[in-house]
């Protein structure tokens, strides 16, 4: 697996969290579906904007880059305003509708605009690790940030 590879899996995951919070048949299942969307976006999030986005600026242009990580802004601001109504289902199901059309539409623009430009261009070798160890790398950054997010992020 390449790095584009990983990163269009961490996508799919995603869409699938999305899919399952929406057809979860209890609270504490959303609840969970929640910590485990939040995770997996801060994770992808920590790769792209460590890692993949500064290589690929010189190929698709500061503007777009620039877009991508307003998205990851606008993203982390809703995660953290879900993780704090995990007592307010109906707040928490709102924020989580605003979460993935924003989700969606920065996968569609990624994998349009971005992706297939730098494909060929950020390897693990022009990174300087394997997908695993990214991946094992931004879990540890993923972890620190999200920390004071409160005790069911960590």
């Amino acid at each position: 697996m390449d790095v584009i590879d990983l990163l269009i899996q961490q996508h799919r995951e995603v869409d699938a969290l999305f899919l399952a919070f929406r057809n979860a048949s209890d609270d504490e299942s959303r609840k969970e579906l929640c910590i485990q969307l939040a995770e997996a976006l801060m994770l992808h999030t920590t790769i792209e904007e460590r890692w993949v986005y500064p290589k690929a600026t010189r190929i698709v242009g500061d503007d777009k880059i620039e877009h991508a990580e307003e998205d990851h802004q606008e993203m982390t601001k809703l995660l953290t305003d879900i993780v704090g109504l995990r007592d307010d289902m109906n707040a928490m199901k709102t924020k989580v509708d605003s979460l993935e059309r924003v989700v969606k539409r920065h996968i569609a623009d990624e994998e349009q605009n971005i992706l297939p430009q730098v494909a060929k261009n950020i390897t693990e070798k022009e990174i300087g690790m394997s997908c695993k160890d990214l991946v094992r790398e931004a879990s540890k950054i993923r972890r620190e940030e999200m920390k004071d997010w409160g005790e069911a992020s960590v």
